[in-house]
């Protein structure tokens, strides 16, 4: 059994597969919790896994405290999924290779490996960043914008101090908003949109007509049924990638 994790700035999403088949456990929300205060509960039932693949965000200190609490519980050493020039038949457009997220490297091997022909991958999260990847592997580069969250509580602080956007009802989907808190997250709501939308149309002109969308993230599901580009949901797809990386190096 294989333990396939992956550590958001937000969450940990987290996987166990057992030859072609796999299951998805319960998000875990990190809010500033110390690794092993979220592990322990989480995974105190699980099995002894023969591997533990991570995609990790969270910087060097959490990537410490995983490897000492894996290794104490598991007598493993954790696998973190290694960003580099190339892997899993995906070449790497960064020149410096490693600066690339480790979630973003991990959606780009999922989505060469799904799916057929040039890709771009969206993932709404604590940042929205956009890929693009050729049919052949090739990433060719991508945009990071700040995710949904991050817009309207900079909004919240900047335009309205004390407003507490958080504490609002979700607003209907609507154009124009009558009040600063529907007006603040229609708006984030809408720049998302937009961005989605016109960086696909662009790059499907670079790219090919039958270049794919793929959409992952946790915000996903707030842009998914509202964006004109259509694209495949995917909120598994970080995991997905461990999953072929695990595969490739078994």
């Amino acid at each position: 059994m294989i333990l396939l994790v992956d550590i958001g700035n937000a969450r940990i999403k987290w996987a166990v597969q057992e030859g072609e088949s796999w299951t998805a456990g319960e998000p875990l929300p990190r809010q500033k919790r110390a690794f092993k205060d979220i592990a322990r509960p989480a995974w105190k039932e699980l099995e002894t896994p023969t591997r533990v693949i991570i995609s990790n965000v969270a910087g060097d200190e959490y990537r410490k405290s995983v490897h000492t609490w894996v290794k104490r519980r598991w007598k493993i050493a954790p696998e973190f999924l290694p960003v580099n020039e190339s892997l899993c038949g995906v070449s790497n457009a960064y020149p410096a290779p490693e600066r690339l997220g480790a979630d973003r490297w991990a959606a780009l091997l999922a989505v060469h490996a799904h799916y057929k022909g040039p890709s771009v991958v969206v993932d709404c999260g604590t940042a929205i960043t956009i890929d693009a990847i050729t049919a052949e592997g090739v990433h060719k580069g991508g945009l990071i914008v700040p995710g949904m969250e991050l817009m309207t509580d900079s909004l919240g602080g900047g335009i309205a101090p004390g407003i507490q956007l958080e504490a609002s009802p979700e607003p209907q989907v609507s154009l124009l908003g009558r009040s600063t808190e529907t007006a603040v997250m229609g708006g984030v709501l809408y720049t998302a949109i937009a961005l989605i939308d016109r960086a696909f149309l662009d790059l499907r002109a670079a790219l090919g007509r039958h270049t794919n969308l793929v959409l992952t993230g946790g915000d996903a599901d707030r842009v998914h049924e509202l964006l004109e580009s259509r694209p495949q949901l995917e909120p598994e797809l970080v995991l997905k990638g461990l999953a072929v990386y695990a595969q490739e190096t078994a």
